[in-house]
């Protein structure tokens, strides 16, 4: 079967793409009378553009990194605009109808009783800090939440809803489930989400078993002994399929009465995993499928609850297939794990796409384990935006909250250094963790409702090298929340466009962080943060990169040009990349520097290499002819050949015309004739200065050239 299903996902995804967008309506939210939505809605929408930055770093010391900081805001360029970048790294969204792809639904974290016991420990004023940096529309705004049904090893207690005995392990059967109890535990789970709802009411809750009670399995145990391996009978026992299906429908039931609604549920946590030590449950697909056809499918649907299959690693793609054919349309979602070895593969997101367009697909886990301080982790980044990439609505990741100790905890197996986006360490203090910080930067800025538009150009990396990782979403507001992942090795001058809509962006996207770009809609308010230089031009030479800016009246007379002809708003591209352009006329050569020239500064803003002098445009910038100041200055001091000279050049004259210089070979030459180190020593130059950055000599009429970036004001 497996292999059946691989060659169809590589048939399908030969021939087709993620291009169909995925609907969230009809999913429902927990409730509650908290405030929805949030910055990107229709009711806040973003009016200038944004930059939020968290480092990698996790910080040994106050202060030492950015923790959802603000950063300096993309610029918008205006029509006709183009990069002060020399080298941008170029990023293109697709938001035509093809690169529209799924609707999303938000970002969060799991719920564990670890989480509900710590939080009640914390005095009442202190929790309803915490709960405002979590849920708060001024804090992390999650709106994807998953919560464990039952105990997990992320429990100090272990229990089911109907263990029907002196103790976990030692319950007798209940097919009725007559003894169906939430126990003081699963209450207080309850009420905590219960009181999520009042400071976030649109959120969307579901619920995963990490096992049954252990009287519905073929080991009777709701722990089994060895922690080393999976038991093989630690599986449901087929004949207790009705009263699996009554206990889930009880448990929704029982929430609903605390005053949460459920809305999604996954049967069984990783059902390919069922070692002993904690609550652990092998369910194979066609007992999966079994137990939603056989009734529980019907009973969700009528309490408004959204099944979703599978719940486990990316490895195994014909698990949820399998339950998709078994359950004849009652499934509507998958949810994916992130610990595949050595890396989750995202792409069976894609593939499974193909082959159920409608289906909505979650990353509904993943997890920092035993973090320290040094340590350079870009882990929630990776495992959010590259499920988004391909078609993922949404993730949590794992425990919320924790003690310092990463408890309270199993303490007969399972994970013993997962560690919360909260540490409580008392009931008046808590700890934000990195995650915390990493969170945020999606669950604060993609809105459920936003759209996930495919990008074209700029992804790069994988999961096991370095990154530089974008999802866009398209807000309610028509804003975009852009979110980057830089681990290249150095800061990214972005240049940022659509295929649709012409708006251009430029900004730094640091390294080693994750950055997030809140852009308006149609441009927005820039805040005095635009660019009005000119956009690509067709006739650009390919030989030259050049930006030219006249303030002054006295270079009509000049001779300069772009490709041999006028150039008004165009943009030079070049090897060293594309440059602004604001005037030009004919061709400015070595002789042109005259009078004519007076009051403006010569500068290249990219330490471009010129070619050809007499078939170059300069970069030219100047505020009047009073000044009468020519400048051009080397990017730096290099050594070259007769065929490649870097020098540096300020002259203070209005008039170069039968100026007479002296080389340090001591040789007599024009300007427009020699290609040497020059020192000016003629009173003709009227205190004229050349200085060259290295000594060389030779005779050239080909002059190349290296300035020095000179912003563009």
């Amino acid at each position: 079967m497996a292999a059946a299903l691989s060659l169809s996902l590589f048939l399908l995804s030969s021939f087709t793409s993620l291009t169909d967008a995925q609907s969230i309506s009809g999913l429902g939210v927990s409730g509650g009378s908290g405030p929805t939505g949030g910055i990107g809605d229709r009711h806040h929408p973003v009016l200038k553009a944004q930059s939020i930055i968290t480092d990698a770093l996790i910080a040994s010391r106050p202060n030492q990194t950015r923790h959802l900081a603000d950063g300096t805001p993309p610029v918008l360029l205006t029509s006709g605009g183009s990069p002060s970048s020399c080298n941008p790294y170029s990023v293109v969204v697709d938001n035509s109808k093809a690169g529209r792809q799924q609707e999303m639904v938000g970002f969060g974290h799991a719920v564990t009783d670890s989480t509900v016991s710590v939080f009640d420990e914390l005095e009442p004023a202190v929790l309803h800090q915490l709960m405002e940096d979590l849920f708060g529309q001024d804090g992390n705004n999650m709106g994807f939440m998953r919560h464990t049904i039952g105990s997990s090893d992320l429990s100090g207690d272990q229990y089911s809803y109907d263990d029907n005995g002196n103790g976990f392990n030692q319950g007798r059967p209940d097919p009725s489930l007559s003894h169906f109890n939430l126990t003081a535990d699963g209450t207080a789970m309850a009420r905590l989400l219960a009181l999520m709802g009042n400071y976030k009411g649109d959120v969307f809750l579901f619920g995963s078993s990490w096992s049954l009670p252990g009287w519905m399995k073929n080991n009777e145990l709701l722990i089994a002994p060895n922690t080393g391996r999976n038991e093989l009978n630690n599986s449901l026992n087929l004949q207790y399929i009705p009263s699996a299906i009554t206990y889930f429908t009880k448990y929704v039931d029982a929430f609903k009465e605390l005053g949460v609604n459920i809305n999604g549920l996954t049967l069984q946590n990783e059902p390919l995993n069922y070692p002993g030590g904690y609550p652990t449950m092998y369910l194979d697909a066609a007992d999966e499928a079994a137990i939603i056809s056989q009734g529980l499918g019907l009973a969700m649907a009528q309490r408004g609850v959204k099944l979703m299959a599978y719940d486990h690693n990316t490895d195994q793609p014909a698990y949820p297939d399998r339950v998709f054919q078994g359950t004849n349309g009652q499934v509507d979602m998958v949810s994916w794990h992130c610990y595949q070895s050595p890396v989750a593969d995202y792409t069976v997101l894609s593939d499974f796409h193909n082959l159920y367009p409608n289906a909505l697909q979650f990353m509904t886990e993943c997890t920092s384990y035993l973090p320290y301080p040094g340590q350079y982790s870009t882990w929630v980044a990776q495992h959010f935006i590259s499920p988004v990439r391909n078609g993922a609505s949404g993730g949590s990741f794992w425990v919320l909250g924790t003690d310092p100790n990463y408890g309270p905890k199993s303490p007969y197996g399972g994970c013993q250094g997962c560690q919360g986006s909260i540490i409580v360490n008392s009931s008046t203090t808590y700890t934000k963790t990195h995650d915390y910080y990493m969170i945020g930067q999606f669950s604060r800025y993609v809105r459920r409702g936003g759209v996930n538009y495919h990008i074209k150009t700029g992804w790069q990396g994988s999961q096991s090298s370095d990154q530089f990782y974008i999802m866009a979403v398209q807000n309610p507001d028509q804003s975009w929340a852009v979110i980057f992942l830089n681990t290249l090795g150095s800061d990214q001058d972005v240049v940022l466009s659509f295929t649709e809509g012409g708006q251009v962006w430029e900004g730094t996207v640091p390294n080693l962080a994750v950055t997030t770009w809140l852009l308006p809609a149609h441009g927005g308010s820039q805040n005095g943060n635009s660019s009005s230089s000119a956009s690509t031009s067709a006739s650009a030479t390919t030989s030259t990169n050049a930006s030219l800016s006249a303030f002054s009246s006295a270079y009509a007379g000049a001779s300069a040009s772009v490709s041999g002809g006028e150039a008004r708003a165009s943009t030079v591209v070049g090897a060293g990349g594309p440059m602004k352009v604001k005037w030009a006329r004919g061709n400015l050569n070595s002789t042109a520097s005259s009078s004519t020239m007076s009051g403006l500064v010569l500068a290249s803003k990219c330490n471009a290499k010129f070619s050809e002098i007499t078939n170059t445009a300069l970069s030219i910038e100047g505020s009047s002819d009073k000044e009468a100041r020519d400048e051009v200055a080397a990017a730096g001091h290099h050594k070259g050949k007769t065929s490649t000279t870097f020098i540096t050049l300020e002259a203070l004259s209005t008039t170069l015309a039968g100026a007479e210089v002296d080389a340090a070979e001591h040789h007599k030459g024009k300007t427009s004739t020699t290609f040497i180190t020059l020192e000016a020593i003629s009173t003709t130059l009227a205190g004229a200065e050349v200085d060259a950055a290295e000594h060389h000599k030779g005779k050239t009429s080909t002059t190349f050239i290296t300035f020095e970036a000179v912003p563009t004001a």
